[in-house]
């Protein structure tokens, strides 16, 4: 079987990649960054795309009704058992599924947003590819997708300490050149708004016209 991309299992999975993760600036801050001022109110239902323990899902859920429902996916099951073992300080339903992000087995126009960060670097280039066409079929009309992942680095710490590690490699080039706008307008999702997070993360916001 081919490699959808890289698997965090084992010791490098759950409460241990999200200790890590910590150790370097993803704290339950940056998530809320992430997420911005992206509300779900009744009824809506969102999609974390590579969700891993479950961070961003959980930002997510912080500010969501509890008739909204969130689902994570991700091609780890150990990811997905730890951050479904998180889930019930949280009012709305969320569910985690092993699926990879280019194969989704959801209808068309079935969610309201669509989120990921920090996942898809971790894909080969065709997985990317194909998620952002999934991401526009299963996204709704008016729907968001919210792209948060490596990018050029701007001045700053973390810039100069992942500075060779981003830009090198196939995988990462797709970041470097920032493609995503292009390639989400091809599938009929605009670019409504670009930040950085911090001196390597930038944050778009797409909308399905």
């Amino acid at each position: 079987m081919k490699k959808k991309g890289n698997e965090f299992k084992g010791l490098a999975g759950g409460k241990n990649y999200r200790n890590f993760a910590r150790l370097f600036g993803f704290t339950a801050a940056f998530y809320r960054k992430g997420i911005g001022n992206v509300t779900l109110s009744d009824g809506m239902r969102a999609l974390d795309l590579g969700c891993g323990p479950g961070a961003l899902s959980f930002a997510l859920a912080e500010r969501a009704s509890s008739q909204a429902g969130i689902i994570g996916i991700d091609i780890s099951k150990d990811q997905l058992n730890y951050a479904q073992s998180q889930c019930s300080q949280y009012d709305c339903n969320i569910r985690f599924e092993n699926c990879s992000m280019d194969e989704l087995p959801y209808p068309d126009e079935y969610f309201d947003v669509v989120v990921t960060s920090m996942a898809l670097h971790e894909t080969p280039p065709d997985v990317r590819r194909a998620a952002i066409v999934q991401t526009a079929r299963t996204l709704k009309k008016g729907g968001r997708f919210i792209l948060v992942d490596w990018s050029k680095p701007k001045f700053g710490l973390w810039g100069v300490f992942w500075f060779p590690m981003i830009c090198w490699g196939e995988q990462n080039r797709d970041n470097w050149r920032n493609v995503y706008p292009e390639l989400c307008r091809h599938n009929g999702l605009q670019l409504k708004e670009d930040c950085y997070i911090n001196s390597i993360a930038r944050r778009q916001v797409f909308q399905k016209e």
